[in-house]
């Protein structure tokens, strides 16, 4: 299992650094759409966040699983929450530079990334 989740993890982080790249690169060359592409970065940014750290939580709810710790853990969502509305409010305060429904769309970036990843890494043999 975490070997598992660390290769969803690495192609997670591979696959976002590679879409943030063409984020920038579209907002420099577009200027007519940058604070759509700086939005979309920006929400792109935060999921991954929000998946890196839920990726952290799962490992320890499955470490003291294993070593029988009743130590009582949650998952951090209030944490992942914040930081979600936090890019929205960053959005809203200034419009200029990032396209709110482009940064609230884009929160659920790394759920269907991981989504695809998931297929991909099925069909192997």
């Amino acid at each position: 299992m975490m070997d598992e989740l660390s290769k969803y993890s690495r192609a997670l982080t591979a696959g976002t650094l590679g879409f943030l790249a063409l984020c920038f690169l579209g907002g420099a060359l577009l200027p007519e759409i940058q604070s759509i592409m700086l939005g979309i970065a920006l929400g792109s940014a935060v999921s991954w966040i929000n998946a890196v750290y839920l990726s952290r939580k799962v490992r320890q709810v499955l470490d003291a699983a294993v070593n029988g710790g009743s130590k009582r853990l949650n998952m951090g969502f209030l944490t992942r929450t914040a930081l979600a509305v936090l890019a929205v409010f960053a959005a809203m305060k200034y419009p200029q530079y990032l396209n709110v429904y482009a940064v609230a769309g884009s929160l659920v970036f790394a759920q269907f990334f991981l989504l695809f990843i998931g297929i991909r890494f099925s069909r192997k043999p």
